[in-house]
């Protein structure tokens, strides 16, 4: 699966919610940082937050469920990465 990432007034549109429903669910900690959203610049929080779309849409449709569980479990696993193979002659 793709997965991609929605600034604020674009996943409002999206799931029919309000600005402040999103950051309730940020705030409340129903949607994690680094799995439902993210800052775009961690160092710097005014710099803006990209919610993952598909994720956020899932929670919507199976919060407390194992499905949401298991669709979370699937989005981490893309981001784990095989260790980068030495250059053959090198060691």
């Amino acid at each position: 699966m793709q997965y991609s990432f929605s600034s604020a007034s674009e996943l409002t549109e999206l799931l029919s919610v309000s600005r402040s429903f999103l950051r309730d669910r940020r705030n409340s900690g129903e949607w994690q940082n680094g799995i439902h959203w993210t800052y775009l610049n961690p160092s710097n929080p005014r710099s803006g937050v990209r919610y993952n779309t598909q994720l956020c849409m899932n929670w919507l449709t199976c919060k407390g469920t194992d499905t949401h569980k298991q669709a979370i479990h699937a989005y981490l696993k893309t981001l784990q990465h095989e260790p980068i193979q030495a250059l053959p002659g090198r060691k």
